[in-house]
């Protein structure tokens, strides 16, 4: 099993720095960083923990990604962004449930990242917002085509639009510190935003606080909802080709992604397109399991593990060397008991 899925988890959305609660993420000074830190250094370091404790710290990961953006992200009327952020946590989720039951199966994470992006994107284009930008930044690898949008809309140089997010850098960093007090470096010289749109025009990709200032700056002037979705296909973007650079993904293996993905989004589209709730959501837990709705019908004191089958044994049907029966009611007892408190 993976333990330090805290750093992987993280630098794939472009935090480079540790996380324990999502206040760390906009370096926020507080009391509770360094409980979670003893916590996470137990788990790390295979010390006797509390099943509670251990369980927390096992899938702590997605939960304070859930918590960050239900913080940065206020109540807005028909605004589906926080589900959104909870479809993306399933990916994690079932990430790590591959993980802990150690099957190496290529195909079926294949599987899971084509089917659950496209079921995101596809949400997404049902809520009538444009996704071309996204598509063409996937397409060319690269988040060029949102610096050139903003170049063409703003009628502005490189040097412009740098100024651009200097400027949007500044006023998020203030809207920080009025209600913290944060360790975020300032930013003093326009110089540095200079730099770094010189480096993404050439294929570097954004750390997680520069997608917020492009996002806000680029987006500033349409609804909230439609800002926030953007803001997720740029973050779904990175981790993209954040993992295809990071762990050296092929040309082979990247074609079947594509592949997979884009046959999911027709199916995906026709389904939504003709209401088809519950089948799309019987064809989704084959490829990815829904820890987000089974959580929250699981019992915190006791595990119903009918309520585990149903979101568990699709995804499962299909793998080698599995026993759904035993090893079900044997690990996930084990990992998934009383007293875990998630955000709900």
């Amino acid at each position: 099993m993976i333990k330090d899925f805290n750093a992987l988890f993280w630098k794939t959305w472009g935090v480079n720095q540790r996380v324990y609660i999502w206040e760390d993420v906009f370096r926020i000074k507080n009391s509770f960083t360094e409980p979670a830190k003893k916590k996470f250094h137990k788990f790390t370091n295979n010390t006797n923990m509390r099943i509670d404790a251990f369980l927390e710290t096992l899938y702590k990961e997605p939960n304070e990604f859930y918590l960050l953006f239900n913080n940065l992200f206020y109540k807005v009327d028909n605004d589906e962004s926080i589900e959104l952020i909870k479809e993306l946590n399933n990916i994690a989720f079932t990430l790590r449930f591959l993980d802990i039951f150690i099957i190496n199966d290529n195909n079926k994470k294949i599987e899971l990242f084509a089917f659950q992006i496209a079921y995101i994107i596809e949400k997404i284009k049902k809520l009538n917002i444009d996704i071309s930008i996204f598509e063409d930044a996937l397409k060319r690898k690269s988040f060029k085509p949102y610096l050139d949008y903003h170049i063409q809309k703003s009628n502005k140089t490189q040097n412009g639009i740098a100024h651009d997010f200097h400027e949007t850098f500044i006023k998020l960093t203030d809207a920080i510190a009025e209600n913290h007090d944060s360790a975020i470096k300032d930013i003093q010289s326009e110089k540095v935003f200079i730099n770094d749109v010189s480096k993404w025009m050439n294929g570097e990709l954004p750390e997680f606080l520069k997608i917020l200032v492009i996002n806000a700056t680029l987006f500033l002037n349409i609804k909230k909802n439609e800002q926030r979705a953007q803001l997720i296909l740029m973050l779904i973007l990175r981790a993209l080709l954040y993992i295809k650079r990071e762990y050296n993904i092929d040309e082979k293996v990247e074609a079947q992604f594509l592949e997979k993905y884009n046959n999911y989004k027709v199916i995906i589209k026709q389904k939504l397109k003709d209401n088809k709730k519950e089948e799309l959501e019987a064809l989704k837990l084959s490829y990815c399991i829904d820890f987000e709705k089974m959580f929250f019908e699981l019992d915190e004191k006791s595990i119903d593990l009918n309520i585990l089958g149903k979101y568990c044994i699709s995804f499962c049907k299909d793998l080698n060397n599995f026993d759904i029966e035993k090893d079900l009611q044997r690990k996930m007892i084990d990992y998934m008991t009383k007293n875990v408190k998630w955000h709900y």
